[in-house]
């Protein structure tokens, strides 16, 4: 990698790679994806609850098992197997992954109550807070950084290298965002019911196979862009060391 490169686009590309270096892993966990997000509309029937507020909640606690361990776990075996660490056994990395699993999961549940408010707020804190701090999760998990030093990292890395850092993260966000317009057009026309005010209610949800097959669809796309972002994490791990050779950390 050149030492300024004009963009960090290519990050999405090596995602594609690093979901392919693993292809029954990253499609167990896209499968584990369609199981889960049938969770929400299993919670909505048990509670008795149908709303546009309940919905997301609902969605949002049946997913958490994938976004908040699985994921994670996926990324620093990639990590591990990319940029291992001097005199560290291979496997080892599970024990690490184990040792430091709750502190970035608490990070990071603090990181995402401090931007839902910033977004409930004024929009802008929160988006403020994502784009400043919200490497500091995923360099405690692989890196073993204490929180407070993950923080700084992650905000001294952005002060620097924001423009092409939010470019890429962008790009992947509009890939998502393509993806979540194609799928609800083609629900749309698939399940009539769907393109409804309130949408498909929670039965129609848990027993039509269209809803399966975008909850299969919508996990290849959600593992895709977490190995993208492992991806930029790398490209920004090195240009912050690139920058300040004598700065760099050394990996825990």
């Amino acid at each position: 990698m050149s030492r300024f490169p004009t963009s960090h686009l290519g990050a999405l590309r090596e995602g594609v790679a690093l979901f392919l270096r693993h292809p029954a892993l990253a499609l167990g966990l896209a499968v584990l994806a369609m199981v889960l997000t049938q969770v929400g509309p299993a919670l909505e029937l048990a509670a008795g609850v149908s709303s546009f507020l309940a919905q997301p909640l609902f969605a949002f606690a049946g997913l958490l098992p994938l976004e908040m361990y699985f994921i994670p776990r996926l990324q620093a075996r990639l990590d591990a197997e990319l940029r291992p660490a001097p005199g560290r056994a291979e496997g080892e990395w599970r024990g690490a992954f184990d040792r430091r699993w709750a502190r970035a999961f608490l990070l990071r549940l603090g990181l995402s109550l401090l931007i839902a408010l910033g977004l409930l707020l004024f929009v802008i804190p929160g988006v403020l807070v994502l784009a400043i701090f919200g490497w500091a999760p995923l360099r405690l998990l692989i890196r073993g950084d204490a929180p407070v030093a993950a923080l700084r990292w992650s905000q001294a890395a952005m002060a620097r290298h924001w423009p092409r850092v939010v470019q890429a993260v962008l790009a992947m966000a509009l890939v998502a965002m393509l993806y979540q317009v194609a799928a609800g057009w083609s629900l749309g026309r698939l399940v009539p019911a769907a393109a409804g005010e309130l949408g498909a209610d929670a039965w129609l949800r848990l027993k039509h196979p269209a809803f399966w097959a975008f909850g299969l669809l919508g996990g290849i796309v959600n593992v895709w862009l977490s190995c993208a972002l492992l991806a930029l994490y790398h490209r920004l791990e090195t240009a912050v060391a690139d920058a300040s050779p004598d700065q760099s950390s050394s990996v825990k």
